[in-house]
């Protein structure tokens, strides 16, 4: 299986929309395989026929395959609304689009359209005008201003027009600061939104203002943040009540640092070593938890860990909890002594060290997803060099190709 990944020479694409239209210049001869991820698979009856030639292995929630003689157009997401016509063509919009006024005759006449986003519509909006766009759909209030994505309500406020009066925004309003709530209320506006974020007191006070089903309270008093790492001047800056809105990380090293909070509130997933659990359950609570022996060390990619470095760290008497989604590198010369250094290892992709090593961190494997092997092994099945195998594992080899984004297109 090893050498197999090795020496493939793969196209593997990551994306929403993948739009294959024509092959002129031979871009697809160029790979052994063709590895295809994506929400739309839209393609051309003879680049399809390519594929299929190819083995491709296509992951899709939606195939459209086309004549080769289709015309087709790209646009950006934004409003339409001046009547643009797309009689006969086939339309790849990348993002959100909003209909208003005439804009919801843009695709009537198209020969077809896919959106890599939401398409937001009048309620009141016939479905027959909207039924040749693959997409998402949501309708709003014909008699709302609209607003896509996540505000303060300050910037809200900058953006609404004097004479607005009702607003409807996909995404979440964030509201601290009273005044502008004081403002909103003497603009007599109505804004509906998908969750709104502000203090117990101040939604009390001005909960008339918003319609929504996801209210989200943060008790008063205390000082919110995003994802923190707790140290010595956590408390210095923010004060003693805390409500931490995404992961919280801490180490051993800073468990005096609790003693400064006389509450903390993690809504996402709390990290804490093991002997650290009782001195933050005294000030805090999270909506999870994740314990760890020693320091936390998580790898998103790939890293080498050195006999020196290794050697160091079982000197001193530190640990880590190892966590791989990638892979990580151990030389020849690491010893199964250096694996005193690692106090849990879970890892979703490869480990590659010497057999003595792998040995020694056996029973502190608490999840592998993948397989482990040693250099020797990998030189004799695939002829690389550990420098060569680094560059394939890394994805930068330039015999492959490798694409992650919104739309791929081929034409």
């Amino acid at each position: 299986m090893l050498e197999a990944l090795m020496n493939s020479n793969k196209l593997n694409v990551n994306c929403s929309v993948a739009c294959l239209i024509k092959d002129n210049e031979g871009f697809l001869d160029k790979f052994d395989g063709v590895n295809l991820n994506c929400g739309t698979y839209l393609a051309s009856d003879s680049v399809n026929a390519k594929m299929l030639s190819l083995g491709a292995n296509i992951n899709t929630d939606r195939t459209i395959i086309t004549g080769d003689d289709e015309k087709f157009v790209q646009i950006s997401g934004g409003t339409l609304e001046n009547g643009e016509d797309f009689t006969g063509v086939f339309v790849i919009a990348e993002g959100n689009i909003i209909l208003r006024g005439d804009g919801v005759h843009a695709f009537e006449k198209a020969a077809g359209a896919v959106v890599s986003g939401m398409v937001y519509h009048p309620a009141s909006c016939p479905q027959d005008l909207l039924s040749r766009v693959q997409g998402e759909k949501r309708p709003y209030p014909d008699d709302a201003f609209v607003l896509l994505g996540g505000r303060e309500l300050k910037r809200l406020l900058a953006e609404v027009p004097e004479d607005a009066k009702k607003i409807w925004l996909a995404g979440e309003v964030s509201a601290f600061d009273e005044k502008e709530l004081v403002a909103a209320e003497e603009r007599d506006l109505r804004i509906t939104c998908d969750s709104l974020f502000t203090t117990e007191s101040l939604y009390r006070h001005y909960k008339t203002l918003f319609e929504t089903a996801d209210p989200i309270l943060v008790p008063d008093g205390y000082t919110v943040t995003g994802p923190l790492t707790l140290n010595e001047a956590t408390s210095v800056l923010y004060g003693d009540k805390i409500y931490v809105r995404g992961p919280f990380m801490m180490e051993e090293k800073d468990a005096d640092c609790l003693t400064g909070f006389q509450s903390i509130l993690v809504k996402g997933t709390a990290s804490l070593p093991v002997s650290c659990a009782k001195a933050f359950k005294a000030v805090g609570t999270a909506d999870s938890y994740q314990l760890f022996e020693g320091r936390l060390c998580s790898i998103n990619g790939w890293q080498i860990f050195s006999h020196s470095r290794l050697k160091t760290m079982v000197e001193r008497g530190e640990r880590i909890t190892l966590q791989i989604n990638g892979f990580a590198v151990f030389p020849e010369d690491v010893t199964a002594q250096d694996m005193d250094a690692i106090a849990s290892l879970s890892c979703n992709g490869f480990l590659i060290m010497p057999g003595e090593a792998q040995g020694a961190v056996s029973q502190r494997t608490a999840q592998m997803n993948g397989f482990t092997v040693d250099i020797d092994t990998v030189k004799q099945m695939t002829g690389l060099s550990v420098q060569e195998l680094m560059a394939k594992l890394s994805g930068i080899d330039p015999t492959g190709g490798n694409f992650n984004t919104d739309i791929f297109m081929l034409k």
